[in-house]
């Protein structure tokens, strides 16, 4: 019976349904199961002089021979476990292939069919990309196999282009640090687009000699997800000797190679991809150009707008993390960013796959000059959040704050610092601090330190709120200086330094409360600065040591530091320290033991209690 179905198979190894008849070409009476096909058979029929409006199923392999066949109007070619190979498939309108019976050995010409269904399944083996360790060439040429296959793909109506089991190298160095020219040499996504990865799935750069590199880009893209999947930098085996780019400057630091690079894009989210060992940064936010001087874009350029990187990791990034330059709401949440810039570099070499700065899990770089009292924005970056996320192992710090606006960090995990330069309207809630402990055995020294930028008279860094975080085990917990500060609400455990108060105007600091069983340890200290209205009220400070040790604090005589309403309590009955200060006010409190102050002038201590 079998050979008898087979044989008959042969005859009629597809049917042709015509919407005006209904024609039957086999018989009823003998039926075919599935398992009586044979996809390696070769067709018993041609595509050629097919009639117009067909749906054909392959089920059986069929050779073209190198011939151009031309297909009329409305074919509709279904896969059912066969194929099609070497030849030309010329299409007239209304065509429909389904992306399984597309393959290298075929050329599509006339009219593109449309693909049955809009999810394409990329099979490395059926395009002719080899996986594994290979040559420059053939990487090079897997880039452009992968590029052409999403561009097709993207043209004949797939919306997904899923990648299943694959691991492949890519050629996408570039001699230009420029964003648009090192995209265009990369695994470049097209808008309204999604590329779905699974776990298997892998995608090196090929290890190459240039100081520059994207390994998967967006350059003025819109409507586009990336899911899944893990992207591989070069760091460990690029080579980093001298090198000049292609304008014939020197560009020996090789620290612009990034996996994933974003230049232009809205409504981009990123979610579930594994990030790692960039020779520059792991993930990057940039505009398609820098902007105009006064901080708008220029004519056909984009900002990139509503960015989302969640449930991913980015690790061992040799600069940072991820670089956020330019951009208007970007959200990183749920995410692991670890081990960025670590490696000491080996003597007598100026530059290997060590860590390069600035070496920070999320580095705000906004480029932005003053030139004679004018300022010029080449780039802005402003709202964003960051939600959720895991900051271990990151040699400088978690994150640093250059030049931003409009940030929130939020229900974090940090072991290292927070930190800042120029920066405003930022909010720093929810948050678990705790302090690794570096190599020399010490904890790591900050938490969130946050310094004065002044430029002609005008403070650059202000407008902070800081609440219900929780510190613990730092050097210096948290150390503050700047305009318009809000601090409340926060726990600090254990620090041996807890809240500085650097140069402030206009700060208030309210229901915090520090606690520690260090021998040694401070709860509010100074190390020098003026400060304008900042009022500390209604705090619990117990600890070993001084609740209070002030040094060098000069105050506004109208507006002086002042203490009310706190609980300060020495465990080991040890007095507060004021040293070199002016104009504090430390009124209503409960304090359990007395002062030591030096040269200072208009302090004044009254109305306190003991416990």
């Amino acid at each position: 019976m079998k050979k008898n179905a087979l044989k008959f198979l042969s005859l009629i190894s597809f049917f042709i349904i015509i919407s005006c008849s209904k024609e039957k070409l086999a018989t009823d009476s003998e039926v075919i199961t599935e398992d009586e096909i044979d996809v390696n058979a070769s067709c018993g029929f041609s595509l050629e002089n097919v009639k117009p409006n067909s749906i054909i199923k392959i089920n059986c392999m069929m050779d073209l021979q190198g011939k151009v066949i031309n297909l009329p109007k409305g074919i509709t070619l279904l896969y059912e476990g066969g194929n099609i190979i070497n030849g030309t498939l010329h299409f007239s309108n209304d065509g429909v292939i389904n992306g399984n019976l597309l393959n290298s050995t075929i050329t599509i010409t006339g009219i593109k069919p449309q693909l049955e269904k809009n999810v394409f399944h990329f099979y490395p083996d059926r395009w002719g990309l080899i996986e594994g360790r290979v040559s420059d060439e053939v990487a090079k040429k897997n880039k452009e196999i992968i590029n052409t296959s999403i561009k097709n793909a993207k043209e004949m109506g797939a919306t997904t282009f899923e990648i299943g089991k694959m691991n492949a190298y890519f050629d996408v160095r570039s001699f230009l640090d420029n964003s648009k020219y090192s995209i265009e040499r990369s695994i470049w996504l097209p808008s309204d687009f999604t590329l779905k990865m699974s776990d298997e799935t892998h995608l090196r750069v090929q290890p190459n000699e240039a100081h520059s590199y994207v390994l998967v880009g967006i350059y003025k893209g819109e409507n586009i997800n990336v899911i899944g999947g893990n992207l591989y930098g070069d760091r460990w085996e690029h080579d980093y000797s001298p090198v000049n780019d292609i304008k014939d400057r020197p560009r020996n630091t090789h620290e612009w190679g990034h996996v994933f690079q974003i230049a232009g894009g809205k409504n981009v989210i990123v979610d579930g991809v594994t990030i790692s060992n960039a020779s520059g940064d792991g993930f990057g936010v940039h505009g398609s150009a820098i902007r105009n001087e006064n901080g708008l874009p220029g004519s056909n350029e984009v900002v990139s707008q509503n960015v989302v990187l969640r449930n991913s990791t980015v690790t061992k990034s040799r600069r940072n993390g991820l670089s956020l330059l330019d951009g208007d709401g970007i959200t990183i949440e749920n995410c692991f960013i670890t081990d960025t810039g670590q490696g000491k570099k080996p003597q007598g070499v100026e530059y290997s796959s060590a860590g390069t700065w600035p070496k920070y899990g999320i580095s705000f770089e906004a480029w932005r000059v003053r030139v004679d009292g004018k300022l010029k924005e080449y780039n802005k970056i402003e709202n964003v959040t960051l939600k959720g996320n895991t900051f271990t192992g990151n040699t400088a710090g978690d994150v640093v704050l250059y030049t931003c606006s409009k940030i929130t960090i939020e229900d974090n995990f940090f072991d290292s610092r927070v930190g800042n330069v120029a920066a405003f309207d930022i909010i720093i809630k929810n948050n678990h601090f705790k302090a690794r402990i570096e190599e020399d055995g010490k904890p790591y020294n900050y938490g969130i330190n946050i310094n004065s930028k002044i430029i002609e008279g005008k403070e650059l860094n202000y407008n902070y709120s800081i609440h219900n975080n929780k510190i613990e085990g730092y050097g210096n917990a948290m150390i503050l200086s700047g305009k318009d500060f809000k601090v409340y609400d926060n726990e600090f455990l254990n620090n041996a330094n807890a809240v500085g108060i650097g140069s402030i105007d206009n700060g208030e600091f309210y229901q915090n409360k520090i606690e520690s069983n260090l021998s040694i340890s401070f709860g509010y200290f100074t190390r020098g600065g003026t400060h304008k209205n900042v009022n500390i009220h209604d705090e619990i400070i117990k600890l070993n040591y001084r609740p209070i040790n002030l040094r060098k604090v000069k105050a506004d005589t109208n507006a002086p530091l002042t203490f009310t309403n706190c609980e300060m309590i020495s465990l080991d009955n040890k007095d507060n320290f004021i040293e070199n200060c002016e104009n504090i006010s430390i009124t209503n409190n409960m304090i359990n033991t007395g002062f030591i102050i030096n040269n200072s002038q208009n302090v004044n201590i009254e109305n306190n209690t003991t416990p």
